[in-house]
């Protein structure tokens, strides 16, 4: 009983179910058949095959959701051909004007021809003809358009406008213009509504006053101009031109930033490095990897560069040299602040300076760029400075070393101090002396307290001694007051000159004369023919003078003033003495590693 009630159920719904199925298939074919709202005028033709209606005055025909107006219409087998003031509605934001439709409604694909008009949210599209899809809501023209939004006026020969996205797709001879008055010309790119963002698909030149952008690759932010250009673009403003393998651009800050062997410059500076990020509103670049600035007579090398070309700062990182003008700062940290005129530079710093001849070595380096001051000290080792003398490198140590230029009249010069054990190291010349004061004026040395200097087997001391360089080469030395020569001949015999002031002067790197002035005194050893010693002799005077042959040895001596002496036998002279002699060769510096260690007391 119950399996005959269950069947009698299952036959009463069967044809409630296929009167179902046929009141949806009727519902889906009135769906996709064009229906006629409404038109003043309305005319049929039918035949077996088809049926044709003509309508005319305010027609509004409807398809699915989409409404067409029209002044007259043709309809034939699901397809309407409308001639005058055409409008298609789709929803209530996207409306197509035109002078005439052809539109399928089995593919729901719609042509309009003549002064065509699209009409979506904030933007408006021109063209001859128009290509409308309803299944996607892609429109595309190519025969010319031109759209225009609230940021931007777009005209090309072929394009797409996605309503869906709100994305346009522009081809062939692209020119944008821009509401911050910047102009593209392209051959392919797209617009974003929504994001307001044009990108470039295609070789594009943007420009704008003196701006002047080529690229292939890349986007523009309308709303918040910025943008990316890819593919080695080539950025030009004025006198500017910036290369890399991407530039990004922020208008608005006036920032630009360069990717990938990048390179900017202009007719003050040129910069590259593998990243460089440049602020035009307050002047600061930044330059990353394999970094090099210059700008005038200033060049940045190093890894890492920093620089304000409006206060002149700067910072350098990564085995960092800053050339300004003749002088060459090397260091693993340099900065330089412009407002101050303060430079800094520490570990391992190397400064050379070409046109003062001096190169300073040390591990903390202040200085000011202006007026050229200096000063070095050391950490690991003391600071010394490397001057050219005779041909090789001298080399001056002290536990701190001050320069500053001088102003004498019209002439400027370099002034160099040094406090604190000063050694001298060099092949021909050493010394030592509490302190030095070295003025490129004279191009003359002066060593105060306790100073002494040895050159070959020679010995002199003073209380003040004073070296005259000319070329690169001793021209004069002044040993005053208290002048004391010591010749050491062999290791027990020392020739012996002394003076209130001694002088000694100097052609071509010889020594021509000597002169001794104010109780002078001498003991010299006097050799016979056979190189042997015979005597030595002793001699007081007011003055002296040593006259010297080509090969340093003495050619005759003049003595002024009531000379006295005496020549006394070789073994009592070997034991001769002047008052104030005091050899010290055991003190002479040997290296340069010597010089520059430093001294636990």
């Amino acid at each position: 009983m119950i399996s005959f009630l269950s069947m009698n159920h299952k036959l009463f719904l069967l044809p409630i179910l296929l009167l179902s199925c046929s009141l949806n298939a009727q519902r889906d074919s009135s769906l996709s058949k064009v229906q006629v709202i409404h038109a003043d005028v309305l005319r049929f033709e039918r035949s077996p095959e088809r049926e044709i209606q003509y309508l005319s005055h305010d027609v509004l025909v409807k398809h699915r959701n989409t409404y067409l107006l029209c002044d007259s219409a043709i309809i034939d087998s699901n397809k309407v051909t409308a001639i005058g003031h055409v409008r298609i509605v789709e929803g209530d934001s996207l409306q197509v004007f035109g002078d005439s439709l052809f539109y399928d409604g089995n593919s729901r694909l719609a042509t309009l021809v003549g002064k065509v008009v699209l009409k979506h949210k904030d933007q408006q599209l021109f063209t001859d003809m128009l290509d409308y899809d309803l299944n996607t809501r892609i429109s595309k023209y190519t025969s010319g358009g031109f759209l225009i939004s609230d940021q931007a006026k777009l005209r090309s020969k072929k394009g797409y406008y996605f309503a869906n996205t709100g994305e346009s797709f522009f081809k062939d001879s692209v020119v944008v213009l821009l509401k911050d008055s910047m102009q593209l010309s392209s051959d392919t790119l797209m617009y974003q509504t929504r994001e307001q963002k044009v990108i470039f698909k295609g070789p594009t030149l943007i420009q704008q006053d003196s701006l002047q952008i080529y690229t292939d690759e890349g986007y523009y932010d309308v709303e918040f101009q910025k943008s990316y250009f890819g593919n080695y673009p080539r950025y030009i403003r004025g006198s500017q031109r910036a290369d890399a393998k991407r530039i990004y651009h922020e208008a608005q800050n006036k920032k630009l930033t360069l990717v990938g062997t990048a390179e900017i410059q202009d007719d003050r500076q040129q910069a590259k490095a593998d990243s460089i990020i440049f602020n035009e509103a307050n002047g600061d670049v930044l330059l990353f990897g394999n970094a090099t600035y210059r700008e005038l007579d200033r060049i940045l090398e190093g890894n890492h560069i920093q620089y304000n070309r409006k206060t002149k700062s700067l910072q350098v990182l990564g085995s960092p040299r800053v050339t300004e003008g003749s002088r060459v700062i090397q260091a693993k940290v340099l900065r330089y602040d412009g407002n101050k005129d303060q430079g800094y530079a520490k570990q391992g710093v190397v400064v050379v300076d070409t046109a003062d001849g001096y190169t300073v070595v040390c591990d903390s380096f202040t200085y000011n760029k202006k007026s050229k001051l200096f000063n070095a000290v050391g950490t690991n080792r003391r600071p010394y400075l490397v001057v050219l003398f005779e041909g090789d490198s001298l080399y001056l140590a002290a536990d701190s070393l001050y320069s500053e230029q001088k102003v004498e009249g019209l002439d400027s010069f370099q002034m160099i101090r040094a406090w604190g054990e000063v050694k001298i190291f060099n092949k021909k010349l050493k010394g030592l002396c509490d302190s030095l004061y070295f003025s490129g004026y004279d191009s003359s040395f002066y060593l105060f307290k306790h100073p002494i200097l040895w050159s070959d087997s020679s010995q002199l001391t003073g209380d003040t001694i004073r070296m005259v360089l000319k070329n690169h080469a001793l021209n004069d030395f002044f040993l005053n007051p208290n002048g004391f020569i010591i010749n050491r001949e062999h290791e027990v015999l020392d020739n012996q000159i002394k003076g209130r002031m001694i002088q000694g002067h100097f052609v071509e790197k010889k020594i021509q004369f000597m002169l001794v002035e104010g109780n002078a005194e001498s003991v010299y050893f006097i050799e016979d023919d056979g190189k042997g010693y015979v005597g030595t002799n002793f001699i007081q005077c007011s003055s002296m003078k040593f006259i010297f042959s080509g090969d340093k040895k003495i050619d005759y001596i003049d003595f002024f003033t009531k000379p006295e002496g005496d020549i006394l036998p070789f073994q009592q002279g070997r034991i001769k003495t002047i008052d104030g002699y005091k050899p010290r060769y055991e003190e002479k510096p040997d290296s340069l590693e010597e010089i520059t260690k430093w001294i636990i007391k």
